[in-house]
């Protein structure tokens, strides 16, 4: 999956219901080269270079239950990311 289309999904927290966002940016390893969490916010999708919403949060990738068509549902807390 490329990460634009990840860009498109809504993120939702199924233990609130509640919507987070869209993914805004990413956490890489940089030593192995895959994702540690996305950086989650807004109300509104974001191209890579537009500036990026103060209010994000991380969400670990080990937190995310299920990569869908449309949404990303996560299950467990999140760090703000002030």
């Amino acid at each position: 999956m490329k990460f634009s289309e990840m860009q498109k999904k809504e993120v939702i927290d199924v233990s609130k219901g509640s919507f987070l966002g869209y993914v805004q940016d990413a956490t890489i390893d940089t030593e192995t080269g895959k994702i540690d969490a996305f950086h989650v916010g807004g109300g509104e999708r974001g191209l890579f270079f537009e500036s990026k919403d103060k209010n994000t949060k991380k969400v670990q990738l080990k937190d995310i239950e299920t990569i869908g068509k449309d949404i990303v549902l996560v299950g467990k807390k999140m760090k703000r990311n002030d």
